[in-house]
This record gives C-alpha cells, structure tokens and sequence, in this order.
C-alpha cells in the first residue's frame, strides 16, 4: 500500500471517530443544557479588616486600607487570583459598593464601620440549577399529575406536538411541546418533553425543580471524660445532603465553660455527598472536683442564590477534678510460691498523684490493697506530699500475695482541702482484678481413735486438700513415736493432687506401751507444673495408751487369794473391790491421822490449864 492511500485510511478513520464522537455525545449533552445555568453564584459574606482576607478558592481578596475619617468610609481591596496579586480596587458602601473584576468576581460592598468591611462575593459560573423532580412518565391525551403546587394535563396531539396546560394556584398556561422541549414556569419549574411518539399518540415527560443544599451536622470527641489541663480536640462534621453546592460555609462554636481556640471558621464550598471535618478545640475548665460543659458549634450556608441554610450540634463533655490519682501494678498475673531473688514473687503497685491547677497543693494519698496481699517495702500506705503547680508525683511499692485466686484492686484516694472545703478523688474506673495461680495445699492430720488400751491399734489419717488452680507433685514421710510400730499402709506418699481434689492417705500403727504420746505434725512439700515449690506442715495429734482392764476371770481369781489368806470377811470384801478399797482407805487413814495429830496438838494446852486450876 502507498503512503498516499495510507495517509487517506488514516484520514478516513479519524474523520469517522470524531463523527461518531460528535453524534454520540452532543444529544446527551445538549438533552440537559437546560439544567445548567451561568449565572453569579453566592460564594459567601466576609467581614475582614486590615491584612485579613476573603478566600473563595482560586480567588482572594484583602484588605488594603481603611479610611474611617471620610464620610462615606472607604477601603482599598487588592485581588489575588492563585495567590498572584491581580489588582487593587476602591470601595466604600454607596456609590462605589460594586466591582466586577475580569467578568468573573463580583464583589458587593455591604458596610464598613469599625475598622472592618463587610461583603458579599459572587462568581460567574455555568451552575447545575435544575434537579429532576418526576421521573420519566408516559402519559396520553386527558392524563393528568401533579407535582405538589403544579398540575400537568395533556390537552391533546396535533400532528408532532402536543399541547399541555401547566396550572398553579388557579393560573393556567397552554403550552405546545415537540420532542426535547423544555419551558420554565416562574423561575422555579420545568416541563421537560422527552419524547413525544405521534403515532400513539404518548408523551414521556420529565420535571426539574431548582436544586437546594442540605446540612447534617453532628459532632464526635474521643472520650466521655477529660482531664483539665488537656486540650479537647472535637470533629464537627458537616455533610451537604442537598442536590446543589453548599457555598460560604460558616462554623461558630460556643462552650458553656471553658474557651474555644478558633470559635468562627469558614470554607468555600461542599459539593452533593460530600463534606467537611472542621477540628474544633476547646480549653476545658478546672474544678475540684470536675465539671460537665457543653459544645454547641453553629453551621450556615448558602446557595447560589444566598439563600442560607443552617444546623447545629451539641456535645456534652465532663472534666476530672485537677487533682487526680492513678494505679496500676506492673503484672496482673502472679504465681504463689515462685521465688524471686530468694522470696515470694510480688507485683510492683504504681500511684500517680496530678496537679493540674496552675497553683500549688498539699495532699495526703490513701492507697488499699486487697485482704489477701501484703505490702512489702513500706510500713504504712498512707503519705503527705506537696505538689507543684502542673506536675504529677510518682508512688510505688510492692506488694506480696498470701492466697490464690482474683482479687479486685481497691481504688487509691487522694485528699487535699481548698478554700477551707476538703475534697477527695479516687482513681477512676475500677483495674483488671489480680490473678494469683499456684498450687495450694492444705493437710489435716487426724486419728481413728485417740484413747486406746494396751494392744489397741489406731489409723493414722492424712487428708491433703489442693485449693489452687493448678495441679500439684506432693511428697511427705511421716514419723511415728518411739513406742509404736506400722502394721499397715505407708508413712511416706508421693503423687499428685489435681487442683480442686481431696486425697486421704492412712497408716495404722500399735503402740506398745502404755503412756500419753505426742505425734509430731507433718510437713508436706508440694510443686506445681512451673516447678514453684512450697510445703506445709499439719497439726500434730495426741495418744493416750492405758492398761488393761481387768476381766471377770481374773476378778474371780484375786477374790479366793484374798479370802485364804485374810479369814476376815471385811478383808475378804477390801480385796475384791479392789482399787475402790485402796481408796477408801487412804482416805480412812487421812482422817484418822489428822484426829490423831489434833489430840496431840491440844495436850499441851490442856495440860497447862489443868495446871493452873491445881495451883
């Protein structure tokens, strides 16, 4: 193929694509130049004053000077197109209100007084005014709709038109249609002929109504409480829900306590669907003991007519008092029994006490700690500090736990009094409770029977209980007394004793004297699966052996003794009462004994008043 008949090819198809190009696209574009409109469009009011500026986007305007002395005030305002200073203007509120800069900015002089110029500012825009109101309908001759204040009838067809009468309040006008006619009612409603099919006489239709922003406004903060001396950062969302551009957006912001940083910001414009964060942030105000407040931040806008819209948001907001006291332990997971450096392992407890008032305070800090712990490294958990205006002081210690389980961190206080008043703040919002985990074994040492008489046994009972969470190696030896010896079971155990479980191990033994015997506690040692260790002894128990008694046979046997050797029967009847009679005789001989002493004691006074009765 030659260059030339190359060169046409090309031709040919670049002349088809843009042809196509142009049939595709133009229609569609052209079916909808009826919603859009050039017009001067509101970009929002402006009270600036000298070096303060206007800013609509591309373009910025500032304040040159101000003469307040003449009458009128007048100011000069210089214009700045992509930050590129453009020109400079003279203004004042009557005759020279107005300026129109490179057909494309116009802005309107409002006022100026105190040192400031108030104005409005407008753009030339092709705008999207007109928002579909009824989609797409069919109708026929005699039909009829309505949209809210305005009512459609087809009046009939003619050819390729159609004559349509558009009513409102009572006032009708008689319009005739072709395919892609569109005519405006009052400069707030279009009747839009989509397509108009003669030969059946039906006519799809459409209707815009001017389009309007919409505000939602809501505002979120991080916390529900804060503390005083901390800058409290806000989000102020505001979302145009509308069908048309939000322009000259305002934010002003209030607090019921505390100052806000920037209480008036601005922006441009939002966009359908879109929106805008505004960072709000707010110096919360100080108390003793903390104080509520409340945001509530203000939005406006406009549409590209000025007509303004608005919403609002409120926040409530609480503030801790400016003395604050913290607490938290190093670990929150401990194991009894697991030796650190030699001792039981403790946790370290943490106090921060803050002073977020800008003067100094004196305070006295409280701390608690659960039943089952033991501080370790301070003798009393109270103390009495100064703290310097806008500082925190630092408390730790350690504390040590007794017993296995979860135990709830008490709160720590901290009191101090102000203007005569004494208040007192606690640490907020309860800790993660205290696991304590380990093996925990408990031992009772008991005996069948602890009376016996000689050749009696007895059982020796060990009841090993583990009241830990975890499982436990248990090992022990028993010892049994002098006199006495195992005639069953075992004195030493080793095995395990799962966590929750009772085990109950016996030994019987026979004493072989008789007496009162002491048996010694045992101890038990004991090791969970991280191989802690610990043991335990239990209490001890007593054994008191007697003789025999004596039985029937040999009471019978010592009754004939007695009674060949002593003929008497009261002899007779002394040797078979036995230990009775041994009794009853010495207590015999006891008195006996003291008449007899008593006769003694009196002869000598007897004597002597016999005496002196002879004389």
């Amino acid at each position: 193929m030659s260059s030339r008949n190359t060169s046409s090819a090309i031709f040919i198809i670049t002349s088809t694509i843009i042809i196509m190009s142009i049939v595709c696209i133009v229609p569609a574009t052209a079916a909808h130049d009826f919603q859009d409109e050039n017009i001067w469009v509101y970009q929002g009011s402006f009270e600036i004053g000298v070096g303060e500026r206007a800013d609509t986007g591309d373009h910025v305007i500032k304040i040159h000077n101000i003469d307040m002395n003449g009458t009128p005030a007048s100011a000069t305002l210089l214009i700045y197109k992509n930050k590129v200073y453009m020109e400079s203007f003279f203004v004042d509120p009557l005759a020279n209100s107005e300026h129109i800069y490179d057909e494309l900015l116009f802005i309107k002089v409002l006022d100026i007084k105190d040192g400031k110029v108030s104005l409005e500012m407008y753009k030339q825009e092709l705008e999207r005014v007109w928002i579909i109101d009824i989609e797409k309908i069919k109708l026929v001759s005699g039909d009829e709709i309505t949209s809210r204040d305005y009512t459609i009838r087809i009046s009939g067809f003619s050819e390729d038109v159609v004559a349509i009468a558009v009513s409102k309040n009572g006032t009708v006008i008689q319009d005739i249609y072709q395919t892609k006619s569109s005519k405006k009612y009052n400069d707030e409603f279009i009747v839009h002929a989509f397509y108009l099919d003669k030969p059946k006489e039906e006519i799809f239709l459409e209707t815009y109504r001017p389009g309007t922003p919409e505000i939602e406004a809501s505002m979120t903060s991080e916390q529900d409480i804060y503390n005083p001396n901390v800058p409290i950062e806000y989000e102020f969302i505001v979302k145009n829900n509308g069908t048309v551009p939000l322009r000259g957006i305002v934010l002003e912001t209030s607090v019921t306590g505390g100052t806000v940083e920037q209480p008036i910001q601005k922006y441009h414009i939002i966009n359908p669907s879109l929106s805008k964060t505004f960072k709000v942030t707010v110096i919360p105000p100080k108390a003793p003991l903390g104080t509520s407040f409340t945001v509530t931040a203000d939005v406006k806008g406009y549409d590209y007519k000025g007509v303004e819209y608005t919403n609002s948001a409120t926040i409530d907001t609480s503030v801790s008092s400016y003395i604050a006291i913290e607490k938290h332990v190093d670990s929150y997971q401990l194991f009894l029994n697991k030796l650190t450096y030699g001792a039981q392992e403790t946790t370290r407890v943490n106090l921060t006490i803050h002073n977020m008032a800008d003067f100094s305070t004196s305070v006295n800090v409280y701390d608690e700690l659960p039943v089952s712990f033991m501080p370790v490294d301070v003798e009393s958990l109270e103390w009495t500090l100064v703290l310097d205006s806008d500082s925190s002081v630092d408390i730790s210690y350690k504390a040590m736990p007794t017993q296995i389980g979860s135990f709830t961190l008490p709160p720590a206080n901290v009191e101090w009094t102000m203007n005569g008043q004494t208040y007192v703040a606690g640490t907020e919002d309860p800790k993660p409770s205290i696991n304590v985990h380990g093996a925990d074994i408990t031992v009772v040492k008991s005996l069948s029977s602890n009376v016996l008489y000689e050749g009696d046994e007895t059982t020796v009972m060990l009841t090993l209980t583990n009241m830990g969470d975890l499982d436990a190696e248990v090992s022990f030896s028993d010892m049994v007394f002098k006199w006495a010896k195992v005639i069953s079971g075992e004195t030493k155990w080793n095995g395990r004793v799962a966590a929750g479980e009772s085990k109950r191990l016996e030994y019987t033994i026979l004493p072989t004297r008789t007496g009162n015997y002491y048996m010694s506690g045992v101890e038990i040692f004991f090791a969970d699966k991280y191989d802690n260790r610990g043991s335990i002894v239990s209490n001890s128990v007593n054994i008191y052996v007697d003789g025999l008694p004596l039985t029937d046979l040999q009471i019978s046997q010592t009754s004939a003794t007695s009674t060949t050797q002593q003929p008497s029967s009261t002899s007779t009847t002394q040797a078979a009462q036995g230990s009775d009679l041994s009794r009853w005789g010495a207590a015999e001989f006891m008195i006996s004994s003291f008449i007899t002493l008593l006769c003694i004691v009196a002869i000598v006074p007897l004597t002597a008043y016999l005496w002196l009765r002879g004389v």
